[in-house]
């Protein structure tokens, strides 16, 4: 599998240079840490002078399930492992995502095909309110279940499909009862939780995603989706000596989605319109230390969602674990960058 560079740097490159800006070359710069605003009752304590910055290890890549009476399909990307650096800031957090080859899981491109993907992303994290924004891109998928249709022997070729691609759009808001909950703290590590809390947690998302099948040949479908949920959600955060933590939290949705089906034929395309309902729940468990300096942590994730589609007896259904293993540090930030943010702040968030 092969992946783009990013700012014209080859991925070889690239990463080394992550990971030695992070933990070898800033810290150099870094000066201690001061004493930073301890906030609601000593719930919360705030980074306001740190900029932090994390790598992380994740699975958080596209799959399609789909099932009838007779048959299921589930096909996978060749990236099984994703690698994401993420830049944060008081309310903003900033990050992007690739799947190189060097990671173990990731590769066997003779067997699985070459995938390419690429994912980027924007949080922003205020008092009572969040709101992230997504890009993804993908390019190559295979049958994870071939064993199903075919002989498979160990070395064998999964059926593959170079020329399938994903493309999304997501946009997802949410809102929090209680000041005295930190989410920062479990997202972008720009504040501290001293002591445990929780929250009612609301959330919204709206979703436009592509699938299609470039290969040119009869009989090739295109798909555009509009997808909107809305549910609640509970999280909370267990605090033990003030660094170490572990939250718990659920959330379920009931949603749209619309779907607008072409099918390319020899005689021209044929377009069809689905509207479904769908259910989506998820589970999340994660641990963590996060200290004044350095914090990491390791969540999983139990996710499903589900919907018959309009018409048919197929039945679209994906359960999964997801996890993220992250580590990361935390360095003073710029002048510049403390008087023009914080001036922000200040004038529109308080």
């Amino acid at each position: 599998m092969t992946t783009k560079p990013f700012f014209f740097m080859p991925i070889h490159k690239l990463i080394p240079f992550l990971i030695c800006a992070i933990f070898v070359l800033l810290p150099v710069y870094a000066q201690e840490l001061d004493a930073n605003t301890i906030v609601e009752d000593g719930f919360i304590q705030k980074m306001d002078d740190k900029v932090a910055m994390d790598l992380s290890l994740n699975n958080a890549y596209e799959v399609f399930e789909v099932r009838t009476p007779n048959q299921r399909l589930v096909i996978h990307p060749n990236a099984a492992t994703n690698l994401r650096y993420n830049l944060n800031y008081r309310f903003i957090s900033v990050g992007f995502s690739l799947a190189p080859d060097f990671i173990p899981g990731n590769g066997d491109e003779n067997r699985k095909g070459e995938t390419k993907s690429f994912s980027l992303g924007t949080t922003l994290i205020f008092k009572h309110s969040f709101f992230e924004v997504s890009y993804d891109r993908v390019k190559g998928y295979y049958l994870d279940n071939t064993a199903d249709f075919t002989t498979l022997d160990p070395g064998d070729s999964f059926i593959q499909f170079p020329d399938l691609r994903y493309k999304g759009f997501s946009l997802s808001a949410g809102y929090y009862n209680n000041s005295r909950f930190s989410i920062r703290s479990l997202t972008s590590q720009t504040e501290r939780q001293l002591k445990s809390a929780g929250s009612f947690m609301p959330t919204f998302n709206l979703r436009y995603y592509i699938v299609d099948d470039t290969s040119g040949t009869s009989g090739t479908q295109k798909s555009n989706n509009w997808e909107t949920s809305v549910g609640p959600g509970y999280a909370y955060t267990f605090v033990a000596k003030e660094k170490y933590y572990l939250s718990l939290g659920a959330q379920a949705h009931v949603g749209y989605l619309h779907t607008k089906l072409t099918t390319r034929l020899n005689t021209g395309e044929n377009v069809s319109d689905q509207n479904n309902v769908l259910f989506r729940w998820d589970g999340r468990v994660g641990i963590g230390y996060n200290g004044d300096r350095f914090y990491s942590g390791l969540y999983g994730t139990l996710s499903g969602t589900q919907y018959k589609q309009e018409n048919t007896t197929v039945v679209n259904h994906d359960t999964r674990v997801f996890y993220h293993l992250f580590l990361g540090i935390r360095l003073d930030a710029p002048n510049y960058l403390k008087q023009k943010v914080g001036a922000f702040e200040d004038r529109y968030l308080k």
